[in-house]
């Protein structure tokens, strides 16, 4: 699935290798090197790389590390934009995500879906 716009996005979780397992497989991720001019380097950092970039955009870290850090790396929401909004919602279904219906929000359109530990990404049509 093409994004066509994300800015970057750091999320933590328990298990990093599951997490990324989750968002290679959920959105056709690939591991890149973390450039050394992202901030906070952590052990258990990975870098993503989605389709349509050419720079990592998403950061994984692992929650323990980041608590012991003492960094704040809270995400609650995270947008992911798209020009083909209907598409991305079949894509992700077909891979057996459960895809929230396509809501406006007044500015947008959106839909959200749930990640690896919950987290809510928010799809939204490119504006």
């Amino acid at each position: 699935m093409s994004l066509s716009r994300t800015d970057s996005v750091t999320m933590i979780y328990p298990n990093v290798q599951a997490a990324k397992q989750w968002w290679i497989e959920t959105f056709d991720g690939k591991e890149v090197k973390v450039p050394s001019t992202w901030d906070c380097s952590l052990p258990s950092n990975i870098a993503l790389k989605l389709p349509g970039y050419d720079e990592p955009t998403i950061l994984l870290s692992s929650r323990g590390e980041v608590e012991q850090a003492g960094f704040d790396r809270s995400s609650f929401v995270v947008p992911l934009c798209c020009d083909k909004l209907k598409k991305a919602q079949e894509h992700l279904s077909g891979r057996g995500i459960l895809a929230g219906s396509i809501q406006d929000d007044g500015d947008t359109q959106v839909f959200e879906i749930h990640g690896i530990e919950s987290n809510v990404i928010e799809i939204c049509r490119e504006p």
